[in-house]
């Protein structure tokens, strides 16, 4: 298969992958979060304190005008708080408000709910050797 047919392909996977989760989230009554900001709603969930936006940069691989375009929407959506980082007056420290805390079993459902339905029928050996075949065309782009 050529390699843009490939990279159409995991458009196409990723595109549809969103749409998923988009409907779950109307679902369950959420409509102000959309796909983006998952990876940073994730590393919070995982790190469980207030984060600098610096290190969501570098953690995330994501721009930093991404990571604070993305942190301000939930920040205003009122899932996160930021305030000045004591240790650099020039960056953020951003942490989970109680709300944002709350949704964490919904986010967690819906993203169980994806993985089963994009890897279903898959053995676990195929599971190990797709992780490892885009984990390397991951770094081959690095």
């Amino acid at each position: 298969m050529p390699a843009l047919d490939i990279l159409e392909q995991i458009s196409r996977i990723r595109t549809r992958a969103q749409l998923f989760i988009i409907d779950e989230l109307a679902r369950r009554g959420i409509e102000d979060v959309v796909p983006s900001h998952g990876a940073v709603l994730a590393h919070l969930y995982h790190n469980r304190g207030p984060v600098p936006v610096t290190a969501l940069v570098v953690a995330l691989k994501r721009p930093k005008s991404t990571i604070t375009k993305t942190t301000d929407s939930l920040e205003s959506g009122g899932y996160l708080s930021k305030r000045s980082n004591p240790g650099d007056g020039r960056s953020y420290l951003v942490d989970l408000t109680p709300r944002g805390r709350e949704c964490y079993g919904v986010f967690t459902e819906i993203s169980e709910r994806l993985e089963d339905r994009l890897l279903k029928g898959l053995s676990q050996e195929d599971r190990q050797t797709f992780s490892r075949l885009l984990c390397a065309l991951e770094e081959n782009l690095e």
